[in-house]
């Protein structure tokens, strides 16, 4: 029998996607408002959502129960999705993953005074932490404890976004 998705899969890949997705928007409004140039092609945001968001966002969507779960007291059923933190985590983590594709695509324009580079490295910089921050949302521990292997699909899907991220970056 194969294990059933935990309930809090839900939150977690709402998590996900919109911490992720708050950076990316944080990343083109300030770009846009300090640069005056956009950081990002419309091609490369589309690419950003439809492999680094969709495919791990599936994944994580197949996280296996944890074990300790039957431990926690039961949630009130009109507790709200951004209980316990989940809120301000995404917010935080939204900014934190805009501030560095904000920094990476100032010091590759800057550096090589070319707006293609600043872009390159700001598509790189968001790709790459979408698709880690789908690991950082599959539990609230460590993930050397609840074994990196344990999702296989997220492992595959990662693997995948890699793939063709970088696909798209060196061809």
């Amino acid at each position: 029998a194969l294990p059933h998705p935990s309930s809090m899969s839900f939150e977690k890949t709402v998590g996900f996607l919109l911490g992720t997705n708050i950076g990316e928007v944080i990343t083109v409004f300030v770009a846009m408002i300090i640069f005056k140039q956009a950081p990002l092609l419309s091609m490369q945001l589309l690419w950003i959502n439809l492999v680094t968001d969709s495919l791990p966002a599936i994944a994580l969507g197949m996280e296996i129960i944890e074990d300790d779960v039957m431990n926690e007291s039961p949630r009130p059923k009109d507790e709200s999705i951004f209980a316990h933190g989940l809120g301000i985590r995404i917010i935080f983590q939204g900014f934190l993953f805009g501030g560095l594709a904000l920094i990476a695509f100032f010091i590759a324009k800057s550096s090589l005074n070319s707006i293609e580079a600043g872009r390159t490295l700001c598509f790189m910089v968001l790709s790459l932490s979408q698709i880690i921050q789908a690991f950082n949302m599959r539990s609230q521990k460590s993930l050397f404890k609840i074994g990196f292997f344990s999702n296989s699909a997220l492992n595959k899907a990662a693997l995948v976004s890699l793939i063709m991220v970088s696909i798209v970056l060196f061809i």
